[in-house]
């Protein structure tokens, strides 16, 4: 089968081996790049198969996305249920310590997978873990609803942020550096963030978006980190001080009460087409996954989430 590896010549589409083991494989239908995709192309070459946001098809019908996330079943967090926190999960986890979804195929047999409701298209359907992201920081914000929700970044976490907050917010601002982000939020029924607000999602992984977020959260608010910090930065100390502001750091997702996650983005996404119509912004076959990481690397040329299509 074909699969995407990043070697020292690049991102490269190579013949590797069928995928194998006791449980399902997946016939990957669709996989989405993610930024951290990008990210890791600096590490230099890497062993293993990239992606992590993808659905398709078992070999009996089924359509599904996949929680690239196991955890190992023995570990003290595995044995209260937050599996996404495992303390052997990051080896584990799909496209980033193991073999991905930008292939013909992978194997799933330690992953949970997620039905797709009928109305959700299968090319649609690896959005259901980023938007699942999303969901899983809208629900540790604790909104009870009607609260003034605004998202600090506008790239694909961001504008899932704006559809995830937008059924329980008043209202979601957005602040946004591209054209074709701004756009985006406006279709997803955002706007142009001004004033004070309850909520503030920082979704760009930056000390001048951190900054930003402490300026438009009212006092006693809360900043709910969807982004991801490779390196540190500096909490703006005073705004968050004399604001007495609460900060929620939000990683992956994961089973809560009600259900999972990754259930209720699939949900979400079958319910909104507008939300996959809206993100999606460039498809491509696999053997030109080349070209599709230079897309996707380009913010300035529109390209929200950039998909894989085996």
């Amino acid at each position: 089968m074909r699969a995407v590896r990043h070697t020292e010549h690049g991102i490269e589409v190579l013949d590797v081996p069928e995928p194998d083991g006791d449980g399902p494989i997946v016939r990957v239908r669709a996989g989405s790049i993610c930024g951290s995709d990008l990210h890791m192309l600096a590490m230099g070459p890497l062993p293993f198969t990239l992606g992590h946001e993808l659905a398709g098809v078992l070999d009996d019908g089924t359509r599904v996305a996949v929680d690239p996330t196991s955890g190992c079943g023995t570990c003290d967090q595995c044995a209260r249920g937050a599996t996404h926190l495992c303390r052997n999960g990051f080896d584990r986890l799909l496209g980033v310590g193991a073999h991905g979804g930008f292939a013909n195929a992978v194997a799933a047999s330690d992953h949970r997978l997620v039905p797709l409701p009928e109305s959700l298209r299968i090319e649609d359907a690896c959005l259901v873990e980023p938007l699942g992201v999303a969901v899983h920081g809208v629900r540790l914000s604790r909104m009870g609803g009607g609260e003034r929700v605004a998202v600090v970044g506008a790239g694909a976490i961001g504008l899932a942020a704006v559809a995830a907050a937008s059924p329980v917010a008043s209202e979601v601002g957005i602040v946004a550096r591209h054209d074709a982000q701004i756009a985006a939020g406006e279709r997803l029924g955002a706007r142009a963030a001004a004033g004070e607000y309850d909520v503030v999602f920082e979704a760009a992984g930056t000390e001048s978006a951190l900054a930003t977020a402490a300026d438009l959260c009212r006092p006693n608010g809360m900043i709910v980190f969807l982004s991801t910090h490779w390196e540190p930065v500096a909490i703006p100390g005073l705004p968050a001080l004399m604001k007495e502001l609460a900060f929620q750091w939000s990683y992956c997702t994961c089973a809560h009460d009600g259900g999972h996650d990754l259930d209720d983005a699939a949900a979400l996404l079958a319910a909104d087409p507008e939300i996959a119509s809206t993100l999606i912004t460039h498809r491509f076959p696999l053997d030109d996954a080349a070209e599709a990481f230079r897309v996707a690397a380009d913010r300035a040329s529109g390209a929200i989430k950039v998909v894989l299509e085996p």
